[in-house]
């Protein structure tokens, strides 16, 4: 079941903001110091989160993003066909 961030409680949107800020604390940003976090939601309930991930050459970086979607692919918690 698909959904958007308008089904979403202001509870489950007040816990998501809240991990996401925590997920900054994750994140490899020797570089630019910019720490950004991610977190949602899967359809079972569990809440995945990724930081961002630099590298020297720049382009190489990864968003949080994408860390937490690979988080939770690696984690058995999303199927890469949802994503």
């Amino acid at each position: 079941m698909a959904f958007s961030a308008r089904d979403l409680s202001e509870e489950h949107s007040r816990i998501l903001q809240k991990k996401a800020v925590e997920a900054k604390d994750a994140a490899y940003c020797p570089y630019s110091k910019f720490r950004v976090g991610a977190a949602f939601l899967t359809e079972d309930g569990t809440v995945i989160t990724g930081g961002n991930i630099e590298n020297a050459s720049y382009p190489v970086g990864t968003c949080a993003e994408r860390v937490a979607l690979g988080k939770a692919v690696v984690s058995a918690s999303l199927r890469p066909d949802m994503a």
